[in-house]
């Protein structure tokens, strides 16, 4: 087997991370390496659950590029998390950075938000990085996006968490009084395994049971509309408030319909009080410090709103020009006739479009791979994309849109949402849920009001405790 030094390793790392691959160590000379030597400037937070850590070499990474981090590891009686890497996270004792642990888990799964994640065999250690025969796939973020990869991992870590223990200076002191006790005991240890794994520090979960695939589905889908009716009610609610005469900026008329007045007023703190000098989003740092008084957070964030006396980053564009076009492009009687230069239109004004074009490769949008495009330009790209694509059910995304904004009552938009996420028969790959959840908002301002992962974020920051995906 042909051996690759670590120099090599990283000299190999210079590629674009923006394409799928196996990741088989020695074998096709691809490395996990690879991924955090090219991800630093791109990636928002790390979440990994690995079964197995003994090198340091990911938490490392994320502490000195200054990369959030949440850590699930096993717990059990072979000590498979090192002790000296949960002194290390004891004594960082930041919010940033979390390590949780719990029995049963085997998996070794590993994302980096904004760039892609990797799923396989590989543990936390120096050999399954460099030196074992393991195997995995690393999947570039756009992919997961199409492919509905994205929940699925979501639900997976939600359903981690919820069985996991935090680490706490108690939990440390049973597993380091462990592992010494396996440094000196090898065959007579049965009756310490049995003790140590009682402990009351850690939750008791006799781990997953069968669970079919449609009970796990309907399980996500619960989660998506218990988050979606309760955001939902958090923006009617600011809607409300920012469109009265308290809180309305004086260069915003009072008929522009609540919904679009809390979406901007949204729009405007993320862009001017969450986003730092850096072009990083602090929004969970803000989130720490809201959390307490998230009404506290949200006056001030109003007030500032109220005081300005024009729009702060083109609020007014897209008040007074992009929403009465969408609401008219995608208006019932219009949208199933749209042209495809009238979809790109819309494209062009949808905040989620745009973003989701951007982060695409351009191999899978057809345009020259040497080039850097603009967002204009891949935006343009992204609305062939996805007029020419197919649903499973044979729809175009005309029809799909038509489908979720009137197949049905208002009250079971949320469900007709659903239709199109993962592998539902109303799915078309690349136009994901932050998409369709913003063009709702346009097409429907009185009942939904806009919403997009910008939306979730800058809630977050305000101390709301909803989902804010990178």
């Amino acid at each position: 087997m042909i051996q690759q030094s670590r120099k090599d390793i990283r000299r190999g790392g210079g590629e674009d991370m923006k394409t799928s691959r196996l990741i088989l160590n020695a074998i096709n000379g691809r490395y996990l390496r690879e991924i955090t030597d090219n991800a630093a400037k791109d990636c928002q937070y790390v979440e990994a659950a690995v079964a197995y850590a003994t090198q340091e070499q990911l938490f490392e990474w994320c502490w000195n590029h200054h990369i959030r981090l949440r850590f699930w590891g096993r717990f059990d009686e072979g000590v498979p998390v090192a002790p000296h890497i949960l002194k290390r996270f004891l004594d960082r004792r930041s919010p940033n950075f979390v390590c949780k642990l719990l029995p049963h888990l085997h998996a070794k799964v590993i994302w980096w938000h904004g760039i892609g994640a990797y799923i396989g065999s590989a543990n936390l250690t120096d050999r399954a990085w460099y030196s074992n025969v393991e195997a995995g796939f690393y999947f570039d973020e756009s992919d997961m996006l199409a492919f509905g990869i994205d929940e699925q991992l979501r639900s997976f870590f939600e359903e981690v968490d919820t069985h996991a223990s935090p680490l706490t200076e108690e939990l440390y002191s049973t597993i380091r009084d462990r592992q010494r006790e396996l440094d000196f005991l090898h065959e007579r240890d049965r009756d310490n395994q049995k003790r140590f794994l009682q402990t009351p520090c850690v939750k008791q979960w006799a781990g997953l049971l069968h669970v079919s695939p449609r009970s796990a589905t309907e399980k996500q889908k619960q989660a998506f509309l218990s988050e979606w009716f309760s955001t939902l009610q958090i923006l009617r609610d600011i809607g409300t408030r920012v469109s009265d005469e308290e809180f309305r900026p004086d260069w915003i008329p009072s008929d522009v319909p609540p919904g679009a007045q809390a979406d901007q007023f949204l729009h405007a703190h993320y862009y001017n009080r969450v986003i730092g000098l850096d072009r990083r989003s602090y929004y969970e740092e803000m989130f720490e410090e809201n959390k307490g008084n998230p009404e506290n957070a949200l006056r001030n964030a109003m007030v500032w709103w109220r005081s300005l006396p024009s729009p702060p980053s083109n609020e007014d564009q897209m008040l007074f020009e992009w929403a009465p076009f969408l609401r008219r492009e995608l208006a019932r009687e219009r949208i199933l006739g749209l042209s495809e230069r009238d979809f790109e239109a819309v494209c062009q004004r949808v905040w989620a479009i745009q973003d989701h074009a951007r982060r695409m490769p351009n191999v899978t949008l057809n345009l020259p791979q040497d080039q850097k495009h603009t967002v204009a330009v891949k935006t343009k790209a992204l609305s062939h994309y996805l007029f020419e694509k197919k649903a499973p059910n044979g729809s175009n995304v005309l029809e799909v849109l038509y489908h979720v904004l009137y197949g049905g009552t208002h009250g079971s938009l949320p469900d007709r949402i659903w239709d199109t996420t993962l592998a539902g028969q109303w799915r078309i790959e690349h136009l994901g849920m932050s998409a369709i959840g913003e063009l709702v908002g346009w097409a429907l301002p009185d009942d939904f009001p806009p919403r997009n992962n910008r939306t979730s974020k800058s809630l977050r920051s305000l101390g709301f405790p909803v989902d804010a995906r990178d």
